[in-house]
């Protein structure tokens, strides 16, 4: 029998996007990613995820997205010694989960009290991987983490999260981060201007008439602009990754860059050494 989930939020109402998208993914037979518990979890949650069936981009996109963090996130644990990962906005995402290698690693979800009560009902509890109740715009979590692992190295995923929220708010979760974290490393997900100037969604939020995207960003420069102690990593279209699989779509984003990244790309920083 399926299990109700009760999340207000309507923002947070978006983690189901990506957990079916993972779940759908794992069925192909050449999938970019297996995740066996999103499966699980979508044959356990009592929620329509019918209405997502029909929104191909997010489909590839969250996939895309999904395994791009993943590989991130190894590459962090296999390089530092006292690896940190946060995943802000973690929704029901299964990271701790995927990575293979995952050593001596500390992981942190951050979320929503509603969505935190969520997680603890439908995904095992790990000695390693532990769940925090919070708003990213709030530092006490921040703080908190560096008291709680002053030698350590942080990388933080915020996926699927900073287009919901202002550029004021972005800046100011980035500064934070940036000023208590050095030596680590921020990866995340945006959406540009023609989602925010027009109006336009995602087509997984068609459906969704609360989740407005409310900040847009180009070019990744304007982070560094921001904040000097951030260094851009990476700048990377969706439809670079996994050519095949974005056919003549693809192609077309690829050969224009600066235009396919007014709709989405990813971006990654090194935060400078103190």
């Amino acid at each position: 029998m399926k299990e109700k989930v009760n999340i207000t939020d309507k923002i947070a109402d978006t983690l189901f996007i990506p957990l079916y998208m993972r779940a759908k993914e794992s069925h192909r037979p050449n999938g970019i990613m297996k995740d066996r518990l999103a499966c699980e979890l979508v044959d356990r949650i009592d929620y329509d995820f019918t209405r997502f069936d029909k929104a191909p981009l997010s489909e590839l996109g969250c996939v895309v997205r999904g395994r791009y963090f993943d590989e991130k996130v190894q590459a962090f644990i296999l390089r530092e010694k006292a690896p940190v990962v946060v995943n802000v906005g973690c929704g029901l995402d299964t990271r701790f989960q995927r990575i293979k290698e995952r050593r001596n690693a500390i992981f942190y979800e951050l979320d929503l009290p509603e969505v935190i009560d969520v997680r603890e009902e439908f995904l095992p509890i790990e000695k390693n991987d532990i769940n925090l109740r919070g708003s990213m715009l709030d530092t006490g979590w921040m703080d908190q983490l560096k008291l709680n692992h002053p030698d350590s190295r942080f990388i933080f995923i915020i996926e699927g999260v900073v287009m919901y929220f202002t550029e004021a708010q972005v800046k100011s979760v980035l500064t934070n981060l940036a000023i208590r974290f050095s030596g680590g490393e921020i990866h995340l997900d945006v959406c540009g201007s023609m989602f925010q100037q027009k109006g336009l969604k995602p087509d997984a939020l068609k459906n969704n008439n609360e989740a407005r995207i409310l900040s847009a960003i180009n070019n990744g420069r304007i982070i560094e602009q921001w904040m000097p102690q951030l260094i851009m990593t990476d700048n990377r279209l969706y439809q670079s990754i996994e050519k095949r699989r974005w056919g003549a779509f693809g192609i077309f984003c690829r050969m224009l860059p600066g235009f396919s990244r007014k709709f989405s790309h990813l971006l990654g920083y090194k935060i400078k050494e103190a």
